[in-house]
């Protein structure tokens, strides 16, 4: 076991990608065991989906140097609150969203199903000073409100700029794009479907592990453009059995190389709005979230415009920002030493 431990604390950027993958692959099963109706593997389902952040908590609990401070209260208040708002916006979505009659049944069901979801907040008041200052970006908007809101509106603006820029072009009239409600009604879907993505799992599945964990190491070996160009060959691949699940076409090799190339101008945008909000994993998660919420609220998008929009800002975002160029060692965003890192996380959080 010692050999083990000693291998993921020298080789932390291939640790996460190995257990990422075992556990998402690993139950994997569970994704089309669920689309075919047998609601009891839910819960592998969900814990599948966390598979980045699970990984990152793991391999930090495993590196941590320092010993446990202060008590469990705080996690468990944390644990408690996070169950309940997430378990709300879980069966928000599926009354308002899915239009799924509420019942006894569901409702007991729900409050199993997100028990990951709230461990993985909880964790940032974890007892372990290297879980507690690796997740602590999570649930902090202080210092990042700018960012918050650049990354909540920064796809859907992209996605009307990309509208009449279809139209002009003769491919699609701007008519085409129908809202199912409008008004108060419109917001509030919205705000459902939001809150929906961000818990599941957007921001607590995947970018507390991606951006929080992975990007931060391999911003430390190399240039923000390199390390997402690395993250690009991971991220994709890792959605396999929920895209099979889903009836997409995985063994169509243009399947994957459209998929890589629409995916790539994403992961630079929100590498660069991690970087920029000093490695805000919310901000990340924000990003994430508000990009799939917008995408079903515009289900009829000229999805050739959008992408050549995106990837027009993307490259923008590379050369403004100089992102083949690598960032200082004292940049928030960049692992550092646990002792430095862990000293500088603790000033951030002063700030």
């Amino acid at each position: 076991m010692n050999k083990i431990t000693d291998w993921i604390k020298r080789h932390q950027i291939a640790a996460f990608f190995i257990i990422t993958f075992a556990i998402t692959w690993g139950l994997g099963f569970s994704y089309d065991a669920v689309y075919k109706g047998q609601i009891l593997l839910i819960p592998l389902a969900f814990v599948a989906t966390c598979g980045p952040a699970l990984a990152g908590i793991i391999i930090t609990s495993v590196s941590n140097t320092q010993p446990r401070q202060g008590t469990r209260i705080a996690s468990w208040i944390a644990f408690f609150v996070a169950w309940v708002v997430s378990a709300l916006a879980f069966l928000a979505n599926n009354k308002f969203i899915n239009h799924a009659a509420l019942s006894p049944v569901m409702v007991g069901i729900t409050l199993v199903i997100v028990v990951p979801v709230a461990f993985v907040i909880s964790m940032a008041f974890s007892r372990i000073p290297a879980v507690r200052n690796y997740l602590s970006s999570l649930v902090r908007l202080r210092g990042v409100w700018g960012w918050a809101f650049l990354a909540l509106v920064m796809v859907p603006g992209l996605i009307l700029l990309s509208i009449p820029i279809s139209s002009f072009l003769g491919r699609q009239p701007i008519t085409s794009h129908q809202f199912p409600e409008t008004g108060w009604v419109l917001i509030g879907l919205i705000a459902v479907k939001f809150f929906y993505q961000f818990f599941f799992f957007n921001a607590t599945g995947e970018e507390v592990g991606w951006r929080g964990f992975a990007l931060p190491r391999l911003q430390s070996l190399t240039s923000p453009l390199i390390a997402c160009l690395v993250m690009n060959i991971f991220w994709p691949l890792w959605h396999l059995f929920l895209w099979m699940a889903e009836g997409r076409s995985i063994f169509s090799p243009e399947y994957w190389g459209r998929t890589y190339l629409e995916l790539l101008p994403a992961t630079v945008t929100i590498g660069w709005l991690y970087n920029r909000s000093k490695g805000s994993i919310l901000v990340a998660g924000i990003a994430h979230a508000a990009a799939n919420t917008a995408f079903m609220f515009f289900p009829n998008l000229d999805w050739t415009v959008y992408n050549m929009t995106v990837s027009v800002a993307a490259l923008m975002l590379i050369v403004v920002d100089r992102m083949w160029k690598k960032l200082p060692s004292d940049h928030p965003a960049v692992y550092q030493t646990p002792g430095l890192g862990e000293k500088n996380n603790v000033e951030l959080s002063q700030q």
